[in-house]
This record gives C-alpha cells, sequence and structure tokens, in this order.
C-alpha cells in the first residue's frame, strides 16, 4: 500500500490510530458526515473565503485535475513569489495545503492557517506543526507561522471588513520549538499503524470526542450495553475508569465507587426503575410561580459571519418567539408567537413584539433561562430603549430548569440528561421524535436556508414547522409545571 498522509489524515491519526486504520483499509466503514458537521465544514469554506480577500494578489491552486497538477501549479506560482491559496508540497509520506502562504522578503514566506474558531486550540498547533514538517521539508523557508481565526469583539457596520474580522497569532516560536519536530515521529507510527493487518485496539473514552466526534463512534462504543455508565449526570472521568474495570451497566456500579449525589440518584433509580422526586424541593420551586405566569422560548442563529449591522461573529440573533401564557393556576393557556419573515434584521420587531405579549407583572418562565437572558441583554445593547424593560424581565425571570439540574426530580428515562427534550416525555405524552424540525440548530439552519438562500421553494412549510417546534417547547413546559404541582399534592 502507497501511503501518503495529509493533515486530516495526520490529525485522524493523532485523536485515534483505530480511526486512521479504517480510513486507508476500510473507508466504506466511515459514515458521510452528518448534517451539523458538513454545516462547519460549509461555513469553514465561507470564513476561508473571507481571509482571501485580505490578499488581492493572491492566486488560488486548481486542485480539479490530477494531484501532480496541483503540486505542479503550486511550483510554478511560488517561482513566482505571490501569495498562494491552497499551495500543495510533498515530503517524504506526507502531503499538505496550505490555507495561504505570503511571500516574505526575497525567499522566505509566512504560512498562515484560517480557521472559523475564535480563539487557538490545541489541535491548531498540530494542524499549523504539521503543515511547517511538510514545507520546510520540502525546501522552503518559512519565516512565520501564523492562525488567523475570527475576532469576536468585532461589530458589524455596512459591508464585512475582512482586516476587522480576523485577528493573527503569531505561534512561530511554539511551531518550531516544539510541534513540528515531533511530526516525523508522530508520522512513523501512524504509517506502521496504517500497515497492519489490522487495527490497534483502543478503548473507548474522552478521546472518542476530543478533539473532534470520531465518526466511528457507533461501531467502537457497539459492546456498551444500552444502559451503559457514559449516562452519568456530568461525569467525564469515572465512566472510562469503570470500562477498564470491565464495570459497564450503570446499575451495576459497585458500592465502593463513592460517587457524588446527583450520580448516587441516578444509579438508585437505574436499580428500581422508578423516579426520584423531593417533593419539598419541587414545592419550594413552585412557590416562586407568581401569576400571571409567561412561558417563554426563543429560536436564533448566528454565525462566523454577522449577518446585520450591530452584531457579532457567532452572536446569537433571535428570529421567533413563543409565549404560552396562564393567568392563573390551572387556568387555559394563550398562545402568541412570532417569526420574523424577509432579510432585515429581526431584532427590533422581535423585541416590538415580544414586549407588547410580556405584560409588566407575572412570573416569567423559560427553561435553562440564562440563554433567554442573554440573547435580550444583548439586543438591548444595539436597542438602548428596551435596556430598562429587559431588567424588569430578569427580576420575574424563573429558570425551570432548575428542578432537574437540581435532582429535585429525576427519571432513569432521562439518560443523565436535564435537557427538555428528555425531561417533558418521561412527564407528559408529549416527544420531539415526530417533528420534523425537532431541535434548536436544525430550526436555526432552516430559518438561515429559507430566508437568505434561494433554496426556499419549501419556505411555508418550513415556517409552519418552526411555529409547531417553539411550540411545543412552551406548551410543554405548562405541562411539566402541571406535573410538577401534581407531586406536591
Amino acid at each position: 500500500m502507497k501511503i501518503k498522509l495529509s493533515k486530516t489524515k495526520y490529525l485522524n491519526g493523532l485523536q485515534c490510530k483505530k480511526l486512521l486504520w479504517y480510513i486507508y483499509n476500510e473507508p466504506e466503514a466511515i459514515p458521510e458526515p452528518d448534517e451539523a458537521t458538513q454545516a462547519i465544514f460549509d461555513q469553514g469554506h465561507e470564513v476561508g473565503d473571507y481571509a482571501k480577500k485580505l490578499f488581492p494578489e493572491g492566486v488560488e491552486v486548481d486542485h480539479s485535475g490530477s494531484f501532480e497538477a496541483g503540486l505542479q501549479s503550486t511550483k510554478e506560482l511560488i517561482s513566482k513569489r505571490v501569495p498562494i491559496f491552497e499551495a500543495a508540497l510533498t515530503y517524504k509520506r506526507c502531503y499538505a495545503r496550505a490555507d495561504i502562504l505570503e511571500p516574505v522578503g526575497k525567499d522566505k514566506w509566512n504560512l498562515i492557517e484560517v480557521k472559523s474558531s475564535t480563539e487557538i486550540k490545541d489541535v491548531h498547533y498540530d494542524d499549523i506543526g504539521f503543515q511547517y514538517y511538510v514545507y520546510t521539508g520540502a525546501g522552503l523557508k518559512i519565516d512565520k507561522c501564523y492562525l488567523m481565526c475570527i475576532d469576536n469583539t468585532y461589530i458589524r457596520k455596512g459591508d464585512i471588513d475582512p482586516n476587522k474580522l480576523f485577528k493573527k497569532i503569531d505561534i512561530t516560536d511554539e511551531i518550531k520549538t516544539s510541534y513540528s519536530k515531533t511530526t516525523e515521529d508522530n508520522v512513523a507510527e501512524m504509517v506502521k499503524a496504517i500497515a497492519a493487518k489490522t487495527f490497534i485496539e483502543i478503548g473507548v473514552g474522552a478521546h472518542c470526542n476530543d478533539p473532534y466526534d470520531c465518526p466511528l463512534i457507533e461501531k467502537c462504543w457497539s459492546f456498551l450495553p444500552e444502559r451503559n455508565v457514559f449516562l452519568l449526570y456530568s461525569n467525564k472521568k469515572l465512566p472510562s475508569v469503570l470500562i477498564k474495570k470491565g464495570i459497564l451497566e450503570l446499575a451495576k456500579i459497585p458500592e465502593e465507587y463513592k460517587l457524588n449525589e446527583k450520580n448516587k440518584i441516578q444509579v438508585d433509580c437505574e436499580r428500581t426503575g422508578k423516579p426520584y422526586i423531593d417533593r419539598d424541593k419541587i414545592k419550594e420551586f413552585l412557590n416562586l410561580i407568581k401569576y400571571p405566569a409567561y412561558y417563554m422560548d426563543f429560536e436564533t442563529c448566528g454565525s462566523a459571519i454577522p449577518l446585520f449591522d450591530g452584531s457579532s461573529p457567532y452572536q446569537q440573533i433571535p428570529f421567533q418567539f413563543s409565549v404560552h401564557v396562564v393567568k392563573e393556576k390551572g387556568a387555559k393557556t394563550e398562545h402568541f408567537s412570532f417569526l420574523a419573515d424577509g432579510t432585515n434584521d429581526p431584532r427590533p420587531e422581535f423585541m416590538s413584539k415580544l414586549k407588547e405579549v410580556m405584560g409588566t407583572k407575572g412570573s416569567v418562565i423559560a427553561y435553562n433561562a440564562g440563554f433567554e437572558m442573554g440573547i435580550l441583554k444583548k439586543c438591548a445593547e444595539v436597542l438602548p430603549k428596551y435596556k430598562k424593560w429587559v431588567e424588569s424581565i430578569e427580576e420575574r425571570m424563573i429558570d425551570l430548569l432548575r428542578p432537574f439540574r437540581d435532582f429535585a426530580y429525576y427519571h432513569p428515562k432521562q439518560n443523565g440528561s436535564c435537557s427538555i427534550k428528555d425531561v417533558l416525555p418521561v412527564l407528559t405524552d408529549k416527544s420531539y421524535d415526530d417533528l420534523e424540525i425537532g431541535d434548536g440548530i436544525t430550526a436555526s439552519k432552516e430559518y438561515v436556508r429559507v430566508t437568505f438562500t434561494e433554496d426556499n421553494q419549501d419556505k411555508d412549510k418550513v415556517r409552519n414547522l418552526l411555529e409547531e417546534y417553539c411550540g411545543q417547547d412552551t406548551m410543554g413546559m405548562v405541562d411539566i409545571v402541571d406535573k410538577l404541582y401534581s407531586f406536591t399534592k
């Protein structure tokens, strides 16, 4: 087998050599990227296009033809001393394509890697270290190594300004003194692993999701029972320890392992199959609710490239709300909703409509309320006339996540989660499984698609699905509170 390691495969190998073996020996076992992963890739391409605008004289290598043609094109552009996008070079068993090579002086180059993140991560050093190893091995003189990432303090005013959208971080010293020097040994180990008759057996653990979600998780984790120790709530270390000891089932964790109070409740519930209910804590929480009660939920969208003036990279822009109002305990609900239409900034109309609905007294209830409050505060920064009103909402706010995060109630079918997606089905007969749009990521993606792209022939259908989804969140909260009341009788 002729093995050629690209940068992506090198990073795969650092994460898991078993994954690397499959990529080369059984590539058909690797599933295609899911929609969420593909969306990350697409955003990365968009960010890369903006970075290229910083180098107007830059030339992109055409890789649509043969592998050799890309190498030859790169060689010709290097001789012309122009900024190069996707420059391709090989060295020994390795192959790399840099986002940007910038000529410096008579014969040197700056190596620039563009990322859609807002800060440097450990994996970025490995990424650039590999490229440095390949380029210097191929004969290039690299002067500086930079990570160019998103500056989340940038606020859009008019057209996107690439000079302000990005920040450049000089990591030359780290690359030259450390990361590039370990590459050759890493490559040798990876080539040996790839050439083996079968993969190296590597246990499951935190590395399966670090730095990226591994596409082989379903295959590698298939030996685990459905009710396994990874369901432990907010406990990342213990599951790996237990599995190494051969303890796989949540209900069979021995008493010798000192569990925290929440994990102990989980295991007890797992063994009995019954929920844990702390009626005093639930009653204490419910006593906070003052009527009329406003059950509120937002849907938002955000991207690396700010969509609107007065917004920053990755800032979540609210485009939809649902509010169910219960005027007094046990009363029927009234429903109010808003879903932005058109391509203008939705925030002014969103805030205006929401203020009309919310009244001046009574509790405002949200699930994970910090999210909604953060959105309102950010909106008030752009629309300062709402600042005092937002402050008044904060004084009325109650977080419905609280009794579940505190384990005042826990059901084993929550699977170690306090998300409304897991709590609602165990307390009521409602579920998100049958909804075509059943989660916030899909809601955001579909809203952006039918609002800002030409792929919008199903716009009316999508908008109806968005209304259904957001409405279920708030009506679901009403049902949850009703069920909590029943526990205190």
